[in-house]
């Protein structure tokens, strides 16, 4: 009886350590997605500013319709606290709050647009989202590298702490 204890012991503690590289190196995957997302949904918004003329808030509104991936939950946060504070705040604080894979540099560079979004004339605008969306490129192809350099040393380092354990233990 102890040595099936045993076992069924052994084998959790390599599968939760399997589990935990998997999961860090998931989160290496998640930012280039985010990434991606964000850069999408800013052409969107840019698209919108330039030819519907339509208050940010609506536009915000519009974008967080769905509701079902992270980008658009921050989107829908942004447009509920632009009803009680002002658009530049309600971005910064929505980004920074926001529970994604991003890094802190990739949140900087998504708090800058905040500053001239609804500050400024329709090609500001515009031009702000553009330079961000240069920046965010630079930034999918610095994570594009993390991923593959990354991904798959989290995975193994899971595995082989999964195994030292095991044998640890033995």
């Amino acid at each position: 009886m102890y040595i099936y204890v045993k076992y069924i012991l052994l084998i959790s503690i390599f599968s939760l350590s399997t589990a935990i590289g998997i999961l860090v190196s998931k989160m290496y995957e998640n930012r280039v997605l985010e990434l991606k997302e964000f850069k999408n949904v800013l052409n969107i918004i840019k698209t919108k500013i330039k030819f519907t003329y339509e208050p940010l808030a609506e536009i915000f509104k519009q974008i967080s319709k769905d509701n079902s991936t992270k980008v658009e939950k921050i989107f829908n946060n942004i447009a509920k606290k632009m009803e009680f504070i002002q658009v530049k705040s309600a971005w910064e604080n929505s980004i920074q709050e926001a529970d994604i894979s991003i890094n802190q540099e990739d949140k900087d560079i998504l708090k800058k647009l905040g500053k001239l979004l609804g500050q400024t004339d329709v090609e500001g605008q515009v031009s702000e989202i553009e330079v961000t969306e240069t920046f965010l490129d630079m930034q999918i192809e610095k994570a594009e590298e993390e991923r593959k350099k990354n991904q798959k040393l989290y995975k193994t380092l899971g595995i082989i702490a999964g195994l030292v354990f095991v044998i640890i233990l033995i």
